[in-house]
């Protein structure tokens, strides 16, 4: 008989060459997980809380029949009453809690109540390339100075990089972009004249095309201009003054235009600000800041509103183009989504999206916390409903801004596992650096 650390070995190589496709080499290709089937490991249920209760009682309240209702035993009917059915197994399961956070929370004297207030979201915040964790309003003058620090190790392309990232006008980039270029297509062409190695400073081309341009005169002293006083007219003025060795060096200064040309703004990264929570009955409680929204502070006030339209409209039947009006709308109203992940154990993870990341990049951050992270899974919306397209938007599944999905582990896997595991399977989820984050909600 195999031992199981084999066993797992071969099924963890299956499993990179299952996400390989066909025809492709494992590193040529980033592995995607599979989405047939799932499982959860059975835990044990609690009784739903009285309000819980009450939400349900309202919700099969509906399913009797009034005037112009669907009549019993229609499919109209039985599709309600399947909703209505989900609906609470969902609250139950969302209220299932591992008994040693119990006692943690008891020990703690916490009192989860559906009272108590939603949980504050305190903002989103931004990593620089220096690391640093900024929000966005400080991000811009942070950047600046770590751009002009980058200037001593690397001018060139910290130069150009100023020139696209601290200039708002895209017009005047392009424009000062090219008659940088130009200049430097004169010398390639000329190496040998003396007139196209100098640019004087107060050139009116020079004075609106580049000069006012942030960055632009730093990148042209990186390319080996020097700046001069010399003697023009009669009188002593500031000219860039390229030295003939350096004017000879053909390829040099094409590699320098190619680096201007091919540059690019340096947009701030957005920090998935990973957070890790114990089970909580507050998993779907949100309240959050006004940068979450496109939206004036008038319109953020009927959000409330039109969310719990969106929940009223999810039994009706809608066709495709509803649909689309409403996920436009969505990308419209919202810039970004906070998701929280739950697991069967009821272990919360938290992360911070945009609200156009397509699904792929939610399903990247989570794989990245897995401690099994070759192991393909499943994610469900709230509504119980595979989430499967990759290149779609969260806003456009009706994850922003906020939303707690479902994961569960591929069932057809878990089911060779635990054949294999022989009675011993342990259910992991989280890697244990992951882990050593949980915090109460």
């Amino acid at each position: 008989m195999k031992k199981i650390g084999e066993f797992f070995d071969k099924k963890k190589t299956d499993m990179k060459f299952k996400r390989a496709g066909r025809g492709v080499k494992l590193n040529e290709s980033t592995p995607q997980p599979s989405t047939s089937g799932q499982s959860k490991p059975v835990a044990p249920r609690m009784q739903p809380t009285t309000s819980s209760q009450m939400a349900g009682q309202a919700a099969l309240s509906r399913l009797t029949p009034g005037p112009g209702s669907a009549r019993p035993g229609s499919a109209a009917s039985a599709s309600i009453k399947a909703q209505a059915i989900a609906q609470l197994e969902n609250e139950s399961e969302r209220m299932k809690l591992s008994s040693q956070y119990q006692s943690g929370a008891a020990a703690a004297n916490l009192d989860y109540n559906d009272s108590q207030a939603a949980l504050l979201v305190s903002g989103v915040n931004f990593r620089c390339r220096c690391s640093m964790r900024l929000k966005k309003p400080e991000f811009e003058a942070h950047l600046t100075e770590c751009l002009l620090m980058q200037l001593a190790d690397d001018p060139p392309s910290a130069s150009a990089t100023m020139i696209y990232t601290l200039n708002k006008d895209k017009d005047k980039i392009r424009i000062g972009v090219d008659t940088i270029c130009k200049y430097l297509d004169n010398v390639c062409l000329n190496p040998g004249e003396e007139k196209y190695r100098k640019i004087r400073a107060n050139n009116k081309a020079f004075q609106e095309r580049v000069s006012g341009l942030v960055g632009a005169e730093e990148f042209i002293q990186a390319v080996g201009f020097e700046r001069k006083i010399l003697t023009h007219e009669e009188s002593e003025t500031d000219f860039f003054v390229l030295n003939e060795e350096s004017a000879s060096n053909i390829d040099r200064l094409i590699s320098f235009k190619e680096l201007l040309k091919s540059g690019a703004p340096y947009k701030p990264v957005l920090d998935r600000d990973m957070k890790v929570y114990q089970p909580s009955q507050r998993a779907s409680q949100f309240q959050l800041p006004n940068e979450f929204y496109m939206l004036t502070p008038e319109e953020i006030k009927k959000e409330q509103q039109l969310r719990a339209e969106v929940i009223e409209q999810s039994s009706v039947l809608r066709t495709k183009a509803m649909k689309e009006a409403e996920a436009q709308k969505a990308l419209r109203r919202y810039r970004y989504a906070l998701i929280r992940i739950r697991f069967p154990d009821g272990i919360l993870l938290q992360g911070t999206f945009y609200a156009r990341d397509k699904l792929q990049t939610l399903k990247e951050f989570v794989q990245s916390q897995l401690d099994n992270s070759w192991q393909p899974f499943i994610l469900t919306d709230p509504s119980n409903i595979k989430l499967t397209d990759d290149d779609m938007m969260l806003a456009e599944l009706h994850l922003a801004p906020a939303a707690v999905i479902n994961f569960s582990w591929d069932a057809e896997v878990m089911a060779d596992i635990a054949a294999a595991s022989q009675g011993s399977l342990q259910v992991t989820y989280l890697k244990p650096d992951a882990m050593r984050q949980l915090q109460l909600l």
